[in-house]
């Protein structure tokens, strides 16, 4: 049945976001290292302020990249597109959150942590009530991916913004 299939992948999809999240908390040290070296020119003093509009810009080529699959119909084409997406908001928020870690004193760290724990719960449940919704259809795939990557993008620009909150200061 393809309506079971589409939940499985929708919840292997949320599964390997919190295993991401997860590894990312427990490697903090080793990957805050990396990323100040990967995201070195946004570091600059004058591209601190705007980390939020950065992360916007490269996603609007993403999303212009994937929108003729969107509008295809084709669910398969559809399915890609909404994964390639979310993996790409995915990554951004990766690395805000890596920035957000590696600049906060530490009892503000941990309650981002905990914070980005709730936040994954929360994203898990609407993927889930999303593939509900379509009752097991060949859409519900596309419909919980859609469902993660607007997620992803919604937590990613509010992180930026705390970034960029940071920097004004």
């Amino acid at each position: 049945d393809g309506g079971i299939y589409m939940k499985k992948l929708a919840l292997i999809i949320v599964i390997l976001l919190i295993g991401v999240m997860n590894c990312s908390k427990s490697d903090k040290e080793e990957k805050t290292n990396e990323n100040k070296t990967i995201n070195a020119p946004v570091k600059s003093d004058e591209k601190k302020e705007n980390y939020e509009a950065e992360i916007v810009q490269r996603m609007d080529a993403v999303k212009k990249e994937v929108q003729p699959a969107l509008d295809s119909g084709i669910t398969a084409d559809m399915n890609n597109a909404v994964q390639k997406l979310g993996d790409s908001w995915e990554t951004e928020m990766r690395k805000v959150y890596e920035l957000l870690l590696a600049e906060l004193p530490e009892n503000e760290k941990t309650k981002l942590q905990k914070e980005q724990e709730e936040w994954i719960k929360k994203v898990k449940e609407d993927v889930e009530k999303s593939t509900e919704e379509s009752e097991g259809g060949t859409i519900s795939g596309t419909l919980g991916g859609n469902a993660w990557a607007s997620g992803i993008e919604q937590r990613t620009l509010e992180l930026a913004k705390r970034y960029d909150k940071l920097h004004k200061k």
